[in-house]
């Protein structure tokens, strides 16, 4: 092989590790939704919490919108309040439970200037009951979207949604 070959390819082999490096690892690159349950395990007839967690990554946070669905035949949601991210006294804007349709969509807005990036946070706190006939097994809670407004009031794109699942032991 000539050397003019070897070097063509030692620099392009360099230049695509670089690339690779720099998009695989560091941390999140857009913002996310993420629902974490406490417990992870209940029974009939219990209540438990889920904690819808933000993490904006650069962004600063002045609104955010969810869509929630759940199974209506296993469980219901009992309360909704809100967490940190958006300051202590946040702008209620819309709170709809279905328990018939086992939807919910809540969405909230912070009073006063959003700074940038947002820290990581609780958008909300969600406690529901799970019903005497619900069956025994891994119950899925979804997010079906999410919407945040930055700290120009713009829409983030790109917005990664993580469900979870609920045990339910007889």
């Amino acid at each position: 092989m000539k050397p003019l070959n070897r070097l063509l390819i030692t620099i392009v082999t360099l230049c695509v590790s670089v690339l690779t490096a720099s998009c695989a690892g560091g941390g999140a690159t857009v913002p996310t939704v993420t629902l974490i349950p406490s417990p992870q395990e209940v029974k009939p007839g219990e209540q438990f919490a889920i904690e819808v967690q933000v993490e904006p990554v650069e962004h600063g946070i002045s609104a955010v919108e969810i869509d929630l669905s759940f199974e209506p035949n296993t469980m219901q949601v009992i309360e909704v309040q809100p967490g940190t991210l958006l300051g202590e006294r946040p702008l209620s804007g819309i709170l709809n439970i279905d328990n018939e349709a086992g939807t919910l969509r809540y969405s909230l807005a912070r009073i006063g200037e959003t700074e940038a990036p947002t820290e990581a946070a609780t958008f909300a706190d969600i406690t529901f009951r799970v019903l005497q006939w619900a069956a025994a097994g891994e119950h899925e809670l979804d997010l079906s979207s999410a919407g945040f407004a930055d700290e120009k009031f713009e829409d983030i794109p790109d917005i990664e949604l993580k469900g979870t699942s609920i045990k339910i032991s007889s």
